[in-house]
């Protein structure tokens, strides 16, 4: 977990960036760290389970890491150490929510147009606070969401990409249809020369992990920004080379396109006129893909053995009863109001009040708000 700390001039909590990793936090004495971190807040909290952190192969020292918030950043913020560690959680949700905002929006997208997984030991724990309000068609997480990451590696295709500065401008054709004519063959041929000089060390890449040159496919695209302007946009080109002007023009086209999604259509610029930068070419060959194991729907109540009781958990300001579940002990088909915690010995799932997880016929829980 990053650690947290309250900077001594300004007052405020600051989370990271370093991180105590596999020591965990206070919480694990025999990782000797002295600073608290996100662990010891969720210890604190009631959302990790002290004796059950790697299925009780480790057990965690709750009175330690309430000890160090208390010391550390509950007192010279002049707190409650559960409002402390609370709002700790939800500044670290914050930063999260704003950097997966920024990402998709600073890419012209928007997340409703897609879906989210979780995963990871610690993702599913605050995966319901920094995808709240952020309207994704759903939020996932895999019931193997620790292992998730090497399952991913493990079935994603192959691709290496590789690119080049060419730094060749392009005038408005509409706006300046005499200097787009003029200058149509020099900026085709910079960038057709730059995509055709990349393929070589892609295949020689791809040679490295025993893949024939005739098994990889290639995806050609440009990074385009205005002449003058700061930031470029990678937009694909639906073509291996610029054979026509109005190749040129499709291009300039989806750069619009893109660039009025980021900073909106009254932004456009066409008067200062088009700046390749960068020729990018990927490669990609398939690799086979794994199918996931269909079991039968069961009813939506959990079944009584996956009940692991209840425990007291802190949020908003207040102590509130969670339903605790054995993950594997869970079946498809059951749905999980809030508040509940779904423990495994490597992950744990936090549904917090007013959402519901629902487990589907592949292991995948999905989240959703629910509204009385």
């Amino acid at each position: 977990g990053s650690y947290v700390r309250v900077n001594p001039i300004s007052n405020r909590i600051e989370i990271g960036p370093d991180s105590a990793g596999a020591r965990i936090g206070v919480c694990y004495p025999e990782g000797n760290v002295d600073t608290p971190t996100l662990s010891d807040c969720n210890v604190v909290l009631g959302y990790l389970n002290p004796y059950n952190f790697l299925g009780g192969d480790v057990t965690l020292d709750k009175d330690r890491a309430y000890q160090a918030i208390e010391e550390q950043i509950a007192a010279p913020l002049g707190l409650d150490v559960y409002e402390a560690a609370e709002g700790v959680l939800e500044l670290f949700e914050d930063h999260l929510r704003n950097e997966v905002y920024a990402r998709i929006y600073g890419k012209g997208y928007s997340p409703e147009d897609y879906r989210l997984f979780s995963y990871g030991g610690g993702g599913p724990l605050h995966v319901a606070g920094y995808t709240n309000g952020l309207n994704f068609q759903d939020v996932l997480v895999p019931a193997w969401a620790a292992g998730f990451s090497a399952f991913g590696c493990a079935c994603a295709d192959f691709e290496y990409r590789n690119d080049r500065t060419v730094n060749v401008p392009i005038a408005s054709p509409e706006l300046a249809p005499a200097q787009f004519e003029a200058g149509f063959d020099f900026f085709a041929g910079a960038v057709n020369q730059a995509w055709q000089s990349l393929q070589g060390g892609l295949y020689s890449e791809f040679a490295k992990s025993g893949i024939p040159a005739d098994q990889v496919k290639f995806g050609h695209y440009l990074r385009v920004q205005y002449v003058g302007q700061l930031n470029d946009v990678e937009i694909k080109a639906p073509f291996s080379q610029i054979s026509s002007p109005e190749d040129v023009k499709l291009i300039i086209q989806l750069f619009e396109d893109a660039y009025a999604k980021i900073y909106s259509r009254s932004a456009s610029s066409p008067e200062l006129g088009y700046l390749a930068t960068t020729a990018v070419l990927k490669g990609v060959t398939d690799v086979e893909k794994p199918r996931l194991p269909v079991e039968p729907l069961a009813e939506a109540a959990p079944p009584p053995e996956a009940s692991k009781g209840t425990r007291p958990v802190y949020r908003h300001g207040e102590w509130r009863e969670a339903h605790i579940y054995d993950m594997e002990k869970l079946l498809p088909g059951n749905k999980l109001p809030g508040v509940s915690v779904i423990e495994s010995p490597s992950t744990t799932f936090v549904v917090p009040l007013g959402f519901e997880a629902y487990l589907d016929e592949h292991r995948i829980f999905h989240l959703k708000e629910v509204r009385p």
